[in-house]
């Protein structure tokens, strides 16, 4: 499989074990549950991706956690910092630059002409899914920033 892959994988994996770890501080139920949802986007993501290889998931799985272990623990270091804070705007934001740097990965990857037509196409429809949760992040931090903006003025 191709290192690229294995990082988009790694950047999922990562984005998956953000949300996880957030879901936990959130205090909003909607937003908790949004949270939980959007690890198990993730993790549908990573095995579209690896049933399109002749990759065992356990396997792969393990190679691509032992390869993003540097950036796991950077991240478990700099979540912990955000969650003990409990901010629910700035976990957010931490959530959408995951998201962005995924997304930037995606469309590196479809223009790559190197790829079959099914795999740029799956990579393609898990684009629109990427930009669909920037979306929804960006709406859920905006009723927060509202939420916060209202309770300063009172």
């Amino acid at each position: 499989m191709d290192i690229r892959i294995k990082q988009l994988i790694g950047e999922l994996k990562l984005a998956e074990i953000t949300y996880r770890m957030s879901s936990l501080r959130m205090s909003d139920q909607p937003a908790k549950d949004q949270l939980i949802t959007l690890a198990e986007r993730k993790m549908k993501f990573i095995k579209g991706i690896i049933d399109q290889h002749d990759e065992t998931f356990e396997r792969l799985m393990l190679e691509v956690l032992v390869m993003v272990k540097p950036e796991h623990d950077k991240l478990e270091i700099e979540l912990d910092h955000l969650l003990l804070q409990g901010w629910e705007t700035e976990i957010l934001d931490y959530c959408l630059d995951r998201e962005s740097k995924i997304e930037k990965l995606y469309k590196q990857l479809i223009t790559d002409a190197q790829y079959d037509e099914f795999l740029k196409a799956l990579l393609m429809s898990q684009l629109t899914d990427t930009t669909d949760i920037i979306n929804e992040l960006e709406d859920t931090k905006a009723v927060f920033e509202s939420i916060f903006s209202l309770e300063s003025a009172i």
